[in-house]
């Protein structure tokens, strides 16, 4: 009901005052370039255009939050409102599944201190809000994670299967999470080192490829013969997060100042932009490193990272509930202790998206699928601490 009411009101509010700039309301129009070029796609889709952003970036986006938008706007029309309200639904699910993984993992209780936390977490709602891919692409993840899981703790074939089917749906909403999955995987079978468990871990990467099969063919026709997997926006990303001006956060605006030979199609552009940001890092590996650390910080960061945000009513809402859940979730980790299972499911895709957005550009949007995970160590963290001993997790069987 929290985040049904909020969207409402959301699309309700008048034009505002940001950065001294008036801008229309928000909740009529998206306030994020990313938005627009996802409504644009779904429109694409919609006219049977397929899933492009414009002619000449036919390849810029994966389609599976286009998709989303276009069956919402199929359904129930063109206004924002019905986005928010069935993102407000699927956002319902994230709390569950994340429950679900603390009681299955922990216990009853930090299932419910889950439930809790998840359901009145402030900037939760508010992506709730905003027609960006995150509230899909968490419940995308997390009900993945569910599914491996059970693999892990049965080795088998099935819901591993599974798994791999709800990480390739996260992949055509983020390609960032492709090369999460592979190390899931790997990291699976160097956690149960088994005949079976290396069989149930490629059916896991079998039915993701078999989700990925017909983006990449539709890339191969779209694009006139290259093989594309995810995007042609890879190598222009990681030249926004590696380039002389480079601050650690979006700007590209950079990107599209490289002067480029017009014959070049956006595929072959986008080689040119990766090739130009390997080799800016190898010239300069001190700046880098130094972009790395920057890129940390304002993945991680408390506050806002834009100034116009960062009002003290939006620092102290959004960033005290973020260091409580932080500060439980650390120690929750020390906790949990060497258990492998918390390690693989809770754990390591936090890590991932930290190390991934050392490389690439870092904005607190790129911890929020994750943050979830975080809530479920966090309520170990403290429940643990209320009983004085670790909590005990449930069994295999389920008892």
């Amino acid at each position: 009901m929290l985040r049904v009411g909020f969207v409402v009101a959301f699309d309700a509010l008048p034009s505002l005052t940001i950065g001294g700039q008036r801008v229309p309301s928000p909740g009529q129009q998206p306030l994020f370039g990313d938005s627009a070029d996802y409504l644009r796609m779904a429109g694409h889709i919609l006219a049977g255009r397929g899933p492009i952003v414009s002619d000449g970036c036919r390849l810029g986006r994966m389609p599976g939050y286009a998709f989303f938008l276009a069956a919402v706007q199929w359904l129930f029309g063109p206004r924002l409102l019905a986005v928010r309200l069935v993102q407000a639904v699927l956002a319902t699910g994230t709390v569950a599944v994340a429950a679900w993984l603390a009681r299955e993992l922990f216990g009853r209780r930090e299932a419910v201190w889950v439930a809790v936390i998840a359901a009145v977490y402030p900037t939760f709602i508010l992506y709730t809000g905003l027609v960006l891919t995150e509230t899909l692409f968490a419940l995308l993840l997390l009900g993945g994670l569910a599914c491996l899981l059970r693999a892990v703790r049965r080795g088998r074939a099935a819901p591993a299967a599974w798994a791999g089917l709800l990480f390739g749906l996260a992949t055509l909403v983020r390609a960032s999470f492709l090369p999460g999955v592979l190390v899931l995987a790997v990291a699976w079978v160097a956690l149960r080192p088994r005949v079976c468990t290396l069989a149930a871990a490629a059916c896991l990467l079998l039915a993701v490829a078999a989700t990925l099969v017909p983006w990449v063919a539709r890339n191969q026709i779209a694009s006139s013969g290259h093989v594309v997997v995810t995007t042609s926006r890879a190598g222009a990303s990681l030249y926004e997060a590696l380039n002389p001006k480079a601050d650690g956060g979006p700007m590209l605006i950079v990107v599209t100042e490289v002067p480029h030979p017009p014959e070049l199609d956006e595929v072959e552009r986008d080689r040119q932009l990766r090739a130009l940001a390997v080799r800016y890092a190898r010239e300069h590996p001190g700046r880098a490193l130094w972009l790395g650390l920057v890129k940390f910080a304002r993945t991680w960061n408390v506050v806002p990272n834009a100034r116009e945000f960062r009002s003290p009513l939006l620092a102290i809402g959004l960033g005290v509930p973020y260091v409580l859940v932080m500060l439980g979730a650390a120690l929750g980790v020390w906790r949990a202790g060497r258990r492998g299972e918390v390690a693989l499911i809770l754990l390591l895709p936090v890590v991932y998206y930290a190390l991934l957005h050392t490389v690439f550009v870092g904005s607190i949007r790129y911890r929020m699928p994750v943050m979830p995970l975080l809530v479920a160590l966090a309520a170990h963290g403290v429940c643990a601490r209320g009983r004085g001993q670790p909590s005990r997790p449930r069994s295999v069987d389920g008892s």
